[in-house]
């Protein structure tokens, strides 16, 4: 079964209808905190958990006779999984939907539990109470194709009958598939693969528990509270994967001691799950610590080293959380939902995991779904995975990337980056400077004024050096896209790009910057890919590569005229005016250079850093320039005076 739509209406932070789609094997959720991504993955979870799978337990009870019977009965703990009411809408209705699809996997997967039915029930050694398998004979299984797309809704704290025969059997099938699942790993059968695993952030909170004691094992009790888990309450998924490990091994031994080993190492997905720790440098086994009361542990090597499991790292325990679950309780074909999958990861294991993800979705046919803070997932081939959700006007919604909104592939390459992503994808503004100096110029700056007006500088508010004017475009593109305001800090030659008419006409070429930057200067790009352009034209004959590239230089090395008349100088004003008000603000007096004080203009950088960790910075920033930057800063942080 696939995830592929969730819509949202009145639910915790979202109020205003919001649908999010699931369109890949990879669905990835971004934003600021507190914009709604845990409510989002906690919505998906109590829709499927609760409603959708709805899982029963065998109990024991006892008849008349003291005899005993099992019955099934509802999980009572997810009754604990409430969709809330939006705090400013509790009169107004609610209502959630799903869509999910249909896989291949899930039609084999109801035609066996169809086929086995009556024969599970008679291997099996509990009496029942009542038949599980009941009703499962009248599935029209031939009626529901691959691919086949089913709505289940909710409404004001109710789930909605489903509205069509195929959708009522399908539902049948996930709510009696892990009971089902349940028999045949008691009798002996190939189990079922497990259909979805939630690791909400809170994951680690009740510590990793890697030692297994059969003698107090309670398959029952884990599995039932792992159903239940949310954001607000956490789980040990490590502890029924290995207790289900320990009791597989004990089955063979009992079957035969002499061959248990090699058959349990040889299951494919214990193989497989081999293999993948293979792949970043651990072996794996399966160690009984304590004979006496059958307590399981696992031992893992590395570099030569041996030690159990609960001695790794954090980051360790977390790359070993995925493969266990995956591995261990055969998911194949699943939804994982994984909140904040960096946790207790450094920067090179994110990447290492986010390419796990990839291959995992790949090779296990799984469906991941990430709501993230790292930077390092988001690159440019993961960007079509990306969907953001922010809060607007106390509001959460959903904004899904669109590539047709989204800068070319050759700006895209140069925008989305791991020193970037952070500032970009995870706020709610963005100043976009050209340089680094630009940056830690600015940063200092909105301190100080923030500092100076008594408030405390928005977290949200960030600086990203964008690398040159010509990416202001790219830049703003993409925040656009993303729904992310932003405001640009440019210098006085930027008005050329941004003018048209009589405004563009006050600036003129400068010579002696394309000698300087171009001609002179054996590092330049911009020069190489000139001399290339014109060598491609006397070979062809045809100059119209060479021409653009060569309008392309001249159009970025412009300057205003050095003597503006007094009409030209008000319109000059004007204008700029009028870029500030759209957040667009253009140093008047030309470069960052022109607002520092004498022996600081000649760009050394080391120069400018140590002049803005002065704690004079502000009071020896020349006092015509300071006022204008001051003026900027307080617009950019919203302060009216």
């Amino acid at each position: 079964m696939l995830l592929k739509k969730i819509t949202i209406e009145n639910v915790r932070s979202f109020l205003d209808r919001r649908e999010m789609v699931f369109d890949g094997p990879i669905s990835i959720i971004i934003g600021p905190n507190g914009g709604g991504k845990t409510n989002l993955l906690d919505v998906v979870n109590t829709m499927l958990r609760r409603y959708l799978f709805a899982t029963r337990y065998f109990t024991q009870k006892y008849d008349a006779e003291q005899k005993v019977q099992w019955e099934l009965r509802h999980n009572d703990q997810l009754n604990n999984m409430r969709l809330e009411k939006h705090s400013d809408a509790r009169s107004l209705p609610q209502h959630v939907s799903i869509e999910v699809e249909v896989s291949q996997g899930d039609l084999d997967n109801m035609a066996q539990i169809q086929r086995d039915a009556d024969e599970l029930r008679k291997a099996s050694k509990r009496r029942f109470v009542h038949n599980p398998w009941e009703g499962v004979g009248a599935w029209k299984i031939e009626n529901i194709l691959p691919e086949t797309r089913l709505v289940y809704e909710w409404k004001n704290g109710a789930f909605q009958p489903a509205q069509t025969e195929e959708a009522q059997h399908f539902l049948s099938y996930l709510q009696i598939f892990e009971l089902d699942n349940d028999v045949r790993a008691e009798v002996g059968k190939d189990a079922l693969k497990l259909s979805m695993v939630y690791l909400p952030v809170n994951r680690s909170a009740s510590g990793f528990q890697g030692s297994i004691g059969l003698a107090n094992y309670n398959d029952y009790d884990q599995k039932r509270s792992l159903d239940a888990v949310t954001s607000r309450n956490g789980g040990n998924i490590i502890s029924l994967a290995i207790g289900r490990l320990a009791k597989k091994y004990r089955q063979l031994q009992e079957d035969d001691n002499t061959s248990a080993k090699k058959k349990f190492y040889a299951d494919k997905n214990l193989d497989e799950l081999s293999k993948a720790l293979k792949e970043i440098g651990y072996e794996w086994e399966l160690t009984c610590t304590d004979p006496m009361n059958n307590t399981y542990d696992i031992t893992l090597r590395k570099q030569g080293t041996s030690f159990l499991v609960s001695a790794a790292s954090s980051g360790e325990k977390e790359l070993l959380t995925y493969l266990f679950a995956i591995y261990a309780l055969n998911v194949r074909d699943a939804l994982i939902i994984v909140d904040e999958p960096e946790l207790h990861l450094h920067p090179r294991w994110q990447k290492t995991l986010f390419r796990l993800f990839e291959r995992l979705a790949d090779k296990t046919g799984n469906q991941f779904v990430l709501a993230t803070h790292s930077p390092t997932f988001i690159s440019p081939a993961s960007i079509q995975y990306v969907s953001r959700v922010y809060i607007e006007e106390q509001k959460s919604s959903i904004l899904r990337l669109n590539s047709a909104y989204l800068p070319n592939a050759k700006h895209l390459f140069n925008v989305v980056n791991s020193q970037n992503n952070e500032r970009i994808f995870f706020t709610d503004k963005v100043v976009l400077v050209e340089g680094l100096s630009d940056l830690i110029f600015f940063e200092r700056v909105l301190d100080i004024v923030s500092a100076k007006a008594g408030i405390l500088r928005e977290s949200s508010l960030e600086v990203v050096s964008v690398g040159g004017k010509g990416l202001f475009p790219a830049y703003k593109q993409l925040l656009g896209a993303c729904h992310v305001e932003s405001a640009i800090i440019a210098d006085l030659d930027y008005v050329e790009q941004l003018a048209t008419g009589d405004i563009k006409a006050l600036f003129c070429l400068n010579a002696q910057e394309i000698k300087d930057d171009v001609i002179n200067n054996v590092k330049s790009m911009d020069g190489n890919a000139l001399v290339a352009r014109i060598d491609e034209a006397i070979s062809s004959g045809s100059w119209d590569d060479a021409r653009d590239v060569w309008d392309y230089i001249k159009s970025r090395r412009r300057r205003l005229s050095a003597e503006l008349s007094k009409e030209n100088e008000q319109k000059l004003q004007a204008f700029l005016a009028e870029q500030s008000a759209a957040q667009t603000f253009v140093l008047r007096k030309g470069a960052l250079e022109a607002y520092l004080p004498d022996g600081l203009r000649d760009k050394d950088l080391n120069k400018l850093i140590a002049f803005i960790q002065s704690d004079d910075f502000w009071d020896r920033l020349p006092a015509d320039g300071r006022q204008e930057i001051e003026q900027i800063a307080k617009n950019l942080l919203r302060i009216h005076t």
